[in-house]
């Protein structure tokens, strides 16, 4: 049925029908900004990636050795092949089998890493966290795809729960390149042991660092006496005392100066952790193969550094961590 012209006009005429178009229309115009600006965004992310490439490509670090069975070029440095991949893959796009490739080499470049270097580069990364120039390094789509495949973390943390101690920001590490275990004092027990013991033998990580930290609550309530920790819940207090077994209390009561005191008994606590871990023989093995270090470390919150010290490596290897003052496990 064609409606008659006055019958058309009558209905043009309605306020309703002349929103409902002009609704439409505003729409329409929408979308297709929204789709420009986001093509816009997506071709200025990938100059900006390609930029980058070139002026951070050298002869030392990005070294091309050929190309992947996938087609993807191979590169000697960890940070090159992640440059180069993940811009290819937003240029074309990725498929799982890039992904795994990617895992791959990536795994390849942190295994031929010495204890000595990832510890440097953990330093560093602390570094870049306390003046200010953390690089926040975050992963792209194919990067998070390629982890799907297979984790390969360097460095092992057993460090505290407190909220004021993110390691990966306080370390300026993204996602993959640590495998942390957090529990109030970050104190040796069966899951945290298990958990270190899984990253060292399966993971094979280079470096496990026993953190603590200023102002820990867990420090100082293990400190009370034994009466009072009872108190607490059975799990809590149990814990609690499994710290202050390892506190060396008759020399801490010397110290008078709250900030030093503070200082000292989580120091005291990181050197027990290490002097426990290093008691094992079969980390001791890995640890004179240069398969591993491990190492003891502060964080001071109110400045941001990191402090590492109770070292225990491959006699020879450079020393990162000297704090004088900690006996053998402080050479």
């Amino acid at each position: 049925h064609d409606p008659s012209p006055r019958s058309r006009l009558l209905t043009m005429d309605r306020p309703e029908v002349l929103l409902g178009c002009a609704a439409v229309v505003l729409s329409a115009v929408a979308l297709v900004n929204v789709t420009k600006s986001r093509q816009n965004r997506r071709e200025e992310l990938l100059l900006s990636l390609l930029q980058r490439n070139e002026r951070d490509e050298s002869p030392k670090d990005d070294r091309c050795v050929g190309e992947s069975p996938t087609g993807m070029k191979r590169v000697s440095s960890s940070a090159g092949f992640h440059r180069v991949a993940s811009t290819e893959a937003l240029l074309g796009g990725f498929t799982m089998e890039q992904a795994r490739e990617h895992a791959l080499q990536g795994a390849s470049a942190a295994n031929s890493k010495t204890p000595a270097e990832v510890l440097l580069d953990l330093q560093r990364g602390n570094t870049r966290f306390w003046m200010g120039s953390a690089q926040r390094p975050e992963k792209s789509a194919f990067e998070r795809r390629a982890l799907i495949m297979k984790q390969y973390p360097s460095v092992a943390i057993l460090g505290c729960s407190d909220s004021r101690v993110p390691v990966e920001i306080v370390f300026d590490q993204g996602l993959g390149d640590l495998f942390v275990i957090r529990v109030a004092g970050n104190g040796l027990d069966v899951s945290t042991s298990a958990s270190l013991q899984f990253a060292i033998h399966h993971l094979k990580v280079k470096v496990v660092v026993v953190m603590g930290h200023e102002g820990c609550g867990a420090i100082k309530a293990a400190q009370l006496d034994e009466e009072t920790i009872k108190k607490e819940p059975a799990d809590l207090a149990k814990a609690l005392l499994g710290i202050k077994s390892g506190l060396d209390e008759k020399r801490l009561k010397c110290i008078h100066d709250p900030r030093a005191h503070d200082r000292e008994a989580v120091v005291c606590n990181v050197a027990n952790q290490v002097k426990q871990l290093a008691k094992d023989p079969a980390l001791m093995d890995l640890v004179n193969n240069d398969e591993l270090t491990i190492v003891g470390a502060f964080y001071e919150i109110s400045s941001g550094i990191v402090d590492f010290f109770n070292q225990v490596s491959v006699p020879g290897s450079p020393k990162i961590a000297n704090r004088k003052g900690g006996g053998q496990w402080g050479k």
